[in-house]
């Protein structure tokens, strides 16, 4: 038999595919409704109706819960979803949240960047700045009250290194790597240093500067997240977490909330007397 949750009739062994669809790549986590069991990835360019059958390959999945910034992935998977007869979930700024958002237009924040606001309020002290290095590198900022103030966005490592070496005749494409010295001593490891220099001398500015104007003075907390976090760590003291599956949780944390939700309604309809009844008692 099942386990169950009483409060809002969802499984807790039930089986996930949790995925955030990034310009560049996909992630995808198989979870529970409380934690992620595993995780895959797949380069983004890569993504198709055969694709997404070997990434689930020897899961059994129930639902799917996405948050795409890709319009094209979204179509795939929903066609995926659609041919497989699985539910899904895709998530955006007109979905319940249960955070509160202030910026004067929500619609065009990525679902990328509300989800990670959503598992940091739930993870890590506040005020916070959320710093994801991707494709692009994006910095959200959270009050105390877990509240969406807006962002910062600059182009990802490999973005800027990719746009060296097409808008130059003789700059090679360099993979972002990591740097034992500031000074390069040829052109790869040039702009190796020039990438990781430029990307940690960002996180710096962004914080003190976000402390300054925002925060009073009083430094928020720094989580980071995506590909590159590490790589711009290094050895540095910037970030006090860094949490490289921030937005697959906040996606199955959402995910979570949306069927809570709907399960309760579902019994509230079923049961109105008894739903009356629990409501009188508790006023």
């Amino acid at each position: 038999m099942k386990a169950i949750n009483l409060t809002s009739n969802i499984a807790l062994d039930e089986q996930w595919l949790v995925a955030d669809l990034s310009n560049s790549t996909c992630k995808f986590a198989l979870t529970t409704p409380q934690r992620i069991l595993t995780t895959r990835r797949l380069a983004t360019a890569d993504l198709s109706l055969q694709t997404l059958s070997t990434i689930i390959e020897g899961w059994s999945v129930q639902r799917v819960i996405i948050a795409s910034v890709v319009p094209k992935a979204t179509q795939r998977i929903t066609r995926f979803c659609k041919n497989k007869k699985l539910p899904l979930l895709s998530i955006d700024a007109t979905t319940d949240l249960g955070i509160k958002i202030r910026y004067p237009n929500p619609s065009s924040i990525g679902a990328d960047r509300l989800v990670n606001v959503v598992a940091v309020k739930n993870r890590y002290p506040t005020p916070c700045i959320v710093a994801n290095f991707g494709t692009a590198i994006v910095f959200d900022i959270i009050d105390q009250q877990g509240t969406y103030l807006g962002g910062i966005i600059a182009p990802g490592l490999f973005t800027s290194s990719r746009a060296l070496h097409e808008r130059t005749a003789l700059l090679p494409l360099a993979i972002p790597s990591p740097i034992r010295r500031a000074l390069g001593k040829n052109t790869l490891t040039a702009i190796h240093s020039g990438l990781l220099l430029g990307a940690r001398g960002l996180v710096r500015e962004v914080v003190e500067q976000i402390t300054k104007e925002t925060f009073s003075g009083k430094r928020p907390s720094v989580i980071g997240t995506g590909t590159d976090a590490q790589l711009v760590a290094g050895k540095e003291n910037f970030f006090d977490h860094i949490d490289l599956n921030l937005t697959l949780e906040g996606i199955r944390e959402v995910g979570l909330r949306i069927l809570e939700t709907e399960g309760k309604k579902r019994m509230a309809t079923k049961n109105p007397k008894k739903s009356k009844k629990k409501a009188l008692l508790n006023f």
